[in-house]
């Protein structure tokens, strides 16, 4: 339905709709408020504002709209003859950005899986004696009734050890000490119970109680007991490995092709590719194991299980390493003793390539800047490119049909001026017309117009 009955007159305006400028509203204008007197802000105020201002300022920036667009389109690319190069280029850069992204993909997994090399660990096992009988035996007095001198024999046990090829400072920080290659350290002594009922059996853990600080790491551990005669000590190194390895059971063993060490992680991807390479996976219900005879002597002789539940039956194929075990022979009879040999072991440390990984990660973004900036200019140019093809289509178009191409355009302006002003439903033309007057709703138009000014 048309909203006017005659040329010039405007529309019933809408209950709080504010008219344009240049109508006939005689509506009055909504009261002001008083004007207050202006408040000067007192300094703090105003450095704090101008603070805000500041990070507001930074926000702003940041988040201004950036052209995004690189490409040129096809349109422009058929009017540049060098325009192929640029395609080919940008193909070359998107390229070179996957390539760049998966490697630094690559370079995040490795570092979250641990890059680890393999060195010997030289372990060097002695004792000493304090305050034993022959050690003493100066110091008694032939004249005196009682021989006691008040001096309780024992002896001292350390264990040390030192990594070969270990070119770190002796003094850095980062230099790892002898028994964080360790979980525990058990020391088991071959001696009657009853004549030594403080315990035969000494453990060093690295982990200690819940709320407990940690062990701090030294080069060596120090045992101390009471004792005048030759002990044998049997001592048990358990390493400490990152992630946790665990010596698989005969039945585990035999699933993942008879390895006796893995991970947590290597056993689960270990099953799967064994349920893979012969087909188990339920064909209805994906996340269901169909178990063979060799699955079930690990999986507690179950013929289907879920996914979730393979590590949980998994779990107590799982077994401790088996520790490595050296027997030495505490004695008395000399102030220090020294083992006959030094035991080597191998042992995993982080490889100095993870560090120079850390550092290529680190400067991943510092060229990021440069990189945005001139990303922003392609932007730009390709926006100035697109401007001047709309430029050229112009006055190519004026250049063939001067006339018809000016009416189309005042038409165009037109059309685009009764939008932007409302008046899309009255076209000036149709008003100039005998037949507008002559519309059915304009009786209706007239009435509604009539009674909105009651």
């Amino acid at each position: 339905m048309s909203q006017y009955v005659r040329p010039g007159v405007p529309p019933p305006l809408p209950p709080g709709s504010i008219p344009r400028s240049g109508s006939r509203s005689h509506r009055k204008p909504p009261p002001q408020p008083p004007k207050q007197a202006s408040q000067v802000p007192a300094p703090h105020h105003a450095q704090a504002q101008g603070q805000h201002a500041q990070v507001q300022a930074q926000m702003d920036k940041r988040y201004i709209r950036r052209p995004v667009e690189k490409s040129i389109p096809s349109k422009i690319e058929a009017l540049i003859p060098d325009a192929k190069l640029y395609r080919e280029l940008r193909e070359v850069e998107q390229n070179m950005d996957a390539t760049i992204s998966r490697k630094r993909l690559d370079i995040e997994d490795t570092l979250a899986k641990g890059i680890k090399e393999r060195k010997k660990l030289r372990i060097f096992i002695s004792n000493t004696v304090v305050d034993q009988p022959w050690q003493t035996v100066d110091r008694i007095d032939e004249n005196a009734f009682d021989f006691d001198i008040g001096t309780i024999p024992s002896w001292v046990l350390r264990i040390e050890g030192k990594l070969l090829e270990d070119t770190t400072p002796i003094d850095s920080a980062n230099r790892r000490k002898f028994t964080s290659f360790f979980q525990s350290i058990a020391i088991e002594l071959d001696r009657p119970k009853d004549l030594y009922p403080d315990g035969n059996i000494v453990v060093w853990n690295q982990q200690t109680k819940p709320g407990l600080p940690p062990e701090p790491m030294t080069d060596y551990v120090d045992i101390k007991r009471k004792g005048d005669t030759d002990v044998n000590a049997r001592i048990s190194f358990y390493l400490a490995t990152s992630p946790e390895r665990f010596r698989l059971s005969p039945p585990l063993s035999n699933v993942l092709g008879g390895l006796k060490e893995q991970t947590r992680q290597e056993v689960v991807m270990g099953l799967w590719q064994y349920v893979k390479s012969h087909n188990l996976q339920d064909p209805d219900e994906k996340r269901t194991i169909n178990c063979d005879d060799a699955l079930r002597q690990v999986f507690n002789n179950q013929e289907r299980i879920s996914f979730a539940q393979m590590i949980e039956y998994a779990g107590p194929h799982l077994l401790p390493l088996d520790p490595i075990v050296i027997d030495y022979t505490i004695r008395v009879d000399n102030e220090s003793t020294q083992a006959e040999f030094a035991y080597d072991i191998d042992v995993e440390v982080e490889s100095p390539q993870r560090q120079s990984l850390q550092n290529v990660l680190a400067n991943w973004h510092n060229n990021q800047d440069e990189i945005h900036a001139l990303d922003d200019q392609i932007g730009v140019t390709i926006q100035e490119l697109s401007t001047s093809k709309l430029r050229r289509d112009f006055f190519t178009q004026m250049a063939h049909d001067p006339a018809g191409f000016i009416n189309r355009w005042i038409g165009s302006q037109s059309r685009d001026l009764e939008i932007v002003l409302g008046d899309h439903d009255l076209q000036s033309e149709e008003v100039r017309r005998a037949g507008f007057y002559g519309a059915e709703d304009l009786s209706e138009s007239i009435f509604l117009l009539l009674n909105s000014r009651k």
